[in-house]
């Protein structure tokens, strides 16, 4: 694979080098946080949830919150969403901003080994035929699903959408999909006192099953668009 040149992005991409290096900045720390979290998370979990998911911002464990609020009373919701903003909306749109900059050789396979990696070029292959056939709202049910957003916004970046309808979409997106969690949660604690475990994990087993049938069905619609031609090397 080969490095690509700053030069050679400078004269491609459509947005501005300063802009471009601050969302490659905040790109890799998307990536690093989380990775750096896993240690942390048994103390976390037990004792620091909105900063587990300031860390790791994962539908489980805004379910966690969202089921300790109902049992203990806290964390707040608004403390669970101000941790759920720095990697789950700041940073998402940084990668949309980061597809933008290195959209064609992304499409190539050329781009930085650590954007290779970090956006599998299958998984991105098929968030951009989902996008290609059902629009920016694609965005909205990503969030609720079990489609990784980063992915989704970086491919969304290469393609030629609007920046802003899809960036509103993913907003809708993002919180939606942190009320449908965090009120998950509420409920799966409201079931936790009023009928026990068994009640709760029966309730988790459907959140989850749901999860996993959307994912499916995007991935169907993802299977239904024809794969675009690769572009040629020059």
């Amino acid at each position: 694979m080969t490095a690509l040149t700053e030069s050679s992005t400078d004269r491609d991409s459509p947005v501005a080098p300063w802009l471009r290096r601050t969302a490659v900045t905040v790109a890799i720390l998307r990536y690093v946080i989380p990775l750096l979290a896993v240690p942390l998370i048994p103390f976390l979990i037990a004792n620091r949830v909105p900063l587990l998911v300031l860390l790791r911002p994962q539908k489980e464990f805004l379910l966690l919150g969202g089921g300790q609020l109902r049992v203990l009373g806290e964390p707040s919701v608004a403390l669970l969403f101000a941790a759920y903003v720095p990697l789950m909306i700041v940073a998402i749109w940084a990668f949309f901003a980061v597809g933008r900059s290195y959209g064609p050789a992304l499409r190539r396979g050329e781009g930085p080994a650590w954007l290779q990696r970090a956006l599998p070029p299958r998984q991105l292959e098929i968030a951009q035929r989902v996008l290609a056939h059902r629009g920016p709202f694609i965005a909205v049910l990503g969030r609720i699903a079990a489609l990784p957003p980063t992915v989704l916004a970086a491919a969304a970046g290469v393609s030629d959408v609007p920046a802003r309808r899809y960036l509103l979409a993913d907003l809708i997106g993002a919180l939606a999909g942190f009320g449908i969690a965090v009120g998950a949660g509420y409920a799966l604690g409201r079931a936790y006192e009023e009928g026990g475990v068994w009640l709760t994990v029966a309730g988790v087993a459907v959140f989850v099953g749901l999860i996993v049938l959307l994912t499916r069905w995007i991935r169907r619609e993802a299977a239904a668009v024809p794969p675009e031609p690769i572009e040629p090397m020059n």
